[in-house]
């Protein structure tokens, strides 16, 4: 399957350390513009993540969309990018994206989701999901942390 991820959801997975498993597992694009706010902004700022992600691009893991987009702001050039038919999905837990998203009929998941469906193709163990949603759980929202979570244990 191939993810057009968003910056929230990035960040989120590479300061949860789930990130190079679902990396493993799917691919994982980018668009140059999110590219800019979390390796280039984020160096800036000090954000250690950045340079994690920045690894993780050199390596392949993490690919930056080759589609250009005219808008320079990470949602709008997300959708773009969507639109040109070769990604599956967008990655993210944005509200406004996921408003737009859903207004536009465009498919999307949540970083939560992401673990989950790891552990649904049994690449990761209940325990593991269970583990990794808690590493994630104090970057997404409590709704989205309850209801991944009810859906873990409801397979127990």
């Amino acid at each position: 399957m191939k993810i057009l991820m968003d910056s929230d959801c990035l960040i989120k997975l590479t300061k949860g350390g789930t990130k190079e498993t679902i990396c493993y597992h799917y691919e994982i694009f980018i668009p140059k513009m999110v590219k800019k706010e979390v390796v280039d902004v984020g160096k800036i700022k000090g954000h250690s993540d950045a340079n994690l992600v920045e690894k993780n691009i050199k390596v392949g893991m993490v690919r930056v969309a080759k589609e250009y987009s005219r808008h320079t702001k990470g949602d709008q050039s997300l959708i773009e990018i969507f639109k040109s038919g070769k990604y599956d999905i967008i990655a993210t837990d944005d509200i406004k994206l996921t408003r737009l998203l859903k207004s536009t009929a465009i498919p999307f998941i949540f970083p939560g989701l992401l673990v989950y469906s790891l552990y649904k193709r049994r690449i990761i163990s209940q325990g593991d999901a269970i583990s990794w949603l808690n590493k994630i759980s104090t970057f997404i929202s409590d709704d989205e942390y309850s209801t991944v979570k009810l859906l873990l244990e409801k397979n127990r």
